[in-house]
């Protein structure tokens, strides 16, 4: 596993912020980090998303939505994105880091998309959040723990 990882999203409130707290809890110690394409300093986690996290024991206090700057993404090994227009926007502003920017799914071997349950009831909120969770464990697990490929 590249480390440190960078997963992004739109903005910094949902998707991402799972992806990090999943690969967070199931491999402490490994540098990981999140940030949106269009994210404001402003914007905080959702109730909804606020609920999942406390079912799950995961620590998610006072999150910052961060934007995906050029400094952020030099730091990271691997940036893992949930939609092709994050990937696009990140190749697209950052040409630089073409190379190591991935869908989530595409890294974990799959195909798709993971969508925006913004605005949609909690029933969503925990689907994104199991598929995600699920694409992370799966990519923890094949890199057989390694911090570096």
């Amino acid at each position: 596993m590249l480390s440190p990882v960078l997963f992004v999203c739109t903005g910094n409130t949902c998707r991402s912020v799972m992806a990090e707290a999943v690969f967070r809890k199931n491999a402490p110690g490994v540098k990981v980090s999140s940030a949106g394409i269009a994210a404001n300093p402003s914007y905080r986690i959702f109730g909804a998303l606020e609920e999942i996290f406390n079912e799950e024991g995961m620590p998610h206090k006072n999150h910052v939505s961060t934007q995906v700057t050029k400094e952020i993404l030099d730091e990271a090994a691997l940036v893992l994105c949930m939609e092709n227009r994050h990937k696009d926007y990140i190749k697209e502003n950052f040409p630089f880091v073409s190379g190591k920017v991935f869908l989530l799914t595409e890294y974990a071997g799959e195909k798709g998309e993971i969508l925006d349950p913004i605005g949609l009831d909690k029933s969503f909120y925990r689907k994104t959040f199991d598929t995600i969770s699920g694409l992370v464990v799966k990519i923890l697990k094949e890199s057989g723990g390694k911090r570096d490929v």
